[in-house]
């Protein structure tokens, strides 16, 4: 490959990662509990919500104001690979993945805030927010050891349906 283009492919490599970091520091991320969102006052900001539940009869009461720009919500249960108690076809998929960066990409210049929420706080959305964190800038440590166990699950395929999109 000529000099040129290789320097080429660079310059737009890193250009695009520079984009990617001013996009997601422009938009913080808030990992939350379940109740701890519930008993939250709505954000100020611009935002837009992920949550996150076991079950599609079980939805968290969520208050909204204006700045709130969108709001998604999934059901899987916590686990990484399918078991006697939770089937493949009820674990975290592309198709959910693909949801999530819908939704990101869609009001990403227009909002300060990405919330996302599980049950806990503590493992699903942990691993929604360290992958986004990741590809967007790079980095994920905030989101590994300390208090959140990321759903690697989660994790890997939300990274997955992102460089599949890129």
């Amino acid at each position: 490959m000529p000099r040129a283009l290789r320097k080429s492919r660079a310059s737009r490599g890193l250009a695009a990662k520079a984009a990617r970091a001013t996009l997601c520091r422009l938009m913080e991320i808030y990992v939350y509990s379940r109740s701890a969102l519930e008993a939250a006052r709505p954000h100020e900001v611009p935002h837009i919500i992920i949550s996150i539940s076991s079950s599609p009869d079980d939805l968290a009461r969520i208050r909204v104001n204006d700045q709130c720009r969108g709001v998604l919500r999934l059901s899987f249960p916590d686990a990484d690979a399918p078991s006697e108690l939770h089937g493949e076809e009820t674990l975290f998929s592309k198709a959910k993945a693909e949801e999530i960066w819908k939704l990101v990409r869609a009001h990403q210049g227009s909002i300060e805030r990405l919330i996302v929420h599980c049950d806990a706080g503590l493992s699903r959305s942990p691993g929604v927010a360290a992958a986004i964190s990741k590809a967007l800038t790079g980095d994920d440590s905030q989101y590994f050891g300390g208090r959140y166990r990321p759903n690697m699950r989660v994790y890997r395929t939300l990274l997955e349906a992102y460089d599949d999109e890129v």
